[in-house]
């Protein structure tokens, strides 16, 4: 999942929510569980000090205190029940759910006073006196309260974070749905689910899609039709040119119809690349293949062309018919325009086709342009060879520069891929 993708931060912030709710809890039943303490603790002091100032309504008192005595022996409370505080004059203990407190025993044989306070302090009491006493706490008080309460908190927080996630799954699925028409399938119908503006979005994203096909279909259709009344015409006036004696008009004939021919050829490439119709298969070819298929494509002998760093032996991975064509685009401008013979220049990190000749002007070097006003009289193209290498080459990661340097131009191919 992505990090910055609006579920992940959504889930973050409810973890985050709940275990803060959870450790405010835990903070409450631990500040609870210590007033409780504290409570029982002056609840059994007070009726310590009662023990030794026994009035007529003792037992009364000690209701008041919510403490009683217990049947309970001190050593059957001390070998069986679980010490929870202690103090000089007891203990408190836990056995079978209930708090009992154990006073503490004076000492078996009480030391007498010092001579000094022999005429002061009293004499000791008698061991009789001091009888084991055990008190049990009858104030029931417990933190399941407070537990219920987080638990239910917990639940409303977990049921609201799935209502909400429910919420957003349409917009994961319209995600992948933009993803997979990105990639060329417009035949898509995202489930639409409640009321909501994602919902709307995703209903509105159906019929963008259903019009989108459409449309695509329709200019398919067009294409197709008008590419082949087009191009009947021409091949009929193609071939009855050739049967004219060859004369200056039958020359202009020919070229009319082959530029048109070729004008048809272009608007198609150029068609198919706007339109995201063509795909890449790409694979590891030797340069060189790729080389001798592009000449054989201009119909041209390599001898034309002066080819630097052959035995470099460069692999590229690249779909072969494609990158021929881009490769056939930059050596048939280099071959028509040039002064001299072009230099192909074979790097390990990029191919360079430099010629001699004029600059391109500034307007023509926006090669994610299908068409220059330059060309619009020229009767060798339209300046799409240019776009569709561009496009190509884009499509395989590659990058396309140009740089003019000493009356040369030097078109280069960066094999690099593109991050």
């Amino acid at each position: 999942m992505n990090n910055h993708s609006i579920i992940r931060l959504i889930s973050l912030f409810f973890l985050l929510i709940f275990a803060l709710i959870n450790g405010l809890f835990w903070i409450a039943d631990q500040h609870f569980s210590k007033e409780q303490e504290e409570d029982r603790m002056r609840r059994f002091a007070l009726a310590e000090r009662l023990i030794h100032h026994k009035s007529g309504n003792f037992d009364a008192e000690l209701r008041q205190l919510m403490i009683a005595p217990s049947s309970l022996s001190p050593d059957f409370l001390r070998s069986h029940g679980k010490n929870m505080a202690e103090f000089p004059f007891g203990k408190m203990l836990r056995y079978n759910g209930n708090v009992y407190f154990v006073k503490s025993l004076p000492p078996r044989f009480p030391f007498p006073p010092p001579p000094m306070f022999d005429h002061v302090l009293p004499p000791p009491p008698p061991m009789g006196d001091f009888s084991p006493i055990v008190l049990e706490d009858l104030k029931k008080e417990s933190s399941i309260s407070v537990w219920s309460v987080m638990i239910v908190i917990d639940i409303l927080v977990l049921l609201f974070f799935g209502f909400i996630l429910k919420k957003l799954t349409p917009l994961h699925r319209l995600k992948n749905a933009i993803i997979n028409f990105k990639e060329g399938d417009t035949h898509l119908d995202v489930p639409i689910e409640g009321k909501d503006e994602i919902s709307q979005i995703t209903q509105e994203f159906n019929l963008a899609l259903e019009k989108i096909a459409s449309m695509k279909e329709a200019r398919s259709l067009f294409l197709r039709n008008i590419l082949h009344e087009l191009k009947t015409p021409i091949m009929k006036g193609s071939l009855t040119t050739d049967c004219f004696e060859a004369s200056e008009n039958q020359e202009r004939l020919k070229r009319i119809f082959n530029r048109m021919d070729y004008l048809l050829g272009e608007f198609s490439k150029m068609e198919r690349f706007s339109s995201g119709e063509i795909n890449i298969n790409a694979r590891e070819y030797r340069f060189v293949d790729i080389l001798d298929h592009t000449c054989d494509i201009l119909m041209c002998d390599k001898k034309n062309i002066t080819i630097k760093g052959e035995d470099s032996a460069l692999l590229i991975n690249v779909d072969f018919e494609l990158f021929a064509i881009a490769l056939k685009n930059l050596l048939d401008n280099a071959l028509k325009y040039s002064t001299a013979k072009p230099t192909l220049i074979i790097l390990s990190q990029s191919i360079e086709i430099c010629s001699v000749g004029d600059p391109l002007s500034e307007e023509n070097r926006h090669f994610s342009k299908p068409f220059n006003r330059t060309y619009e009289s020229s009767m060798t193209g339209l300046g799409l060879g240019l776009y569709i290498t561009h496009s190509i080459l884009e499509k395989h990661g590659y990058k396309l520069e140009y740089q003019y340097t000493s009356g040369v131009n030097c078109f280069r191919i960066q094999l690099k891929k593109r991050v």
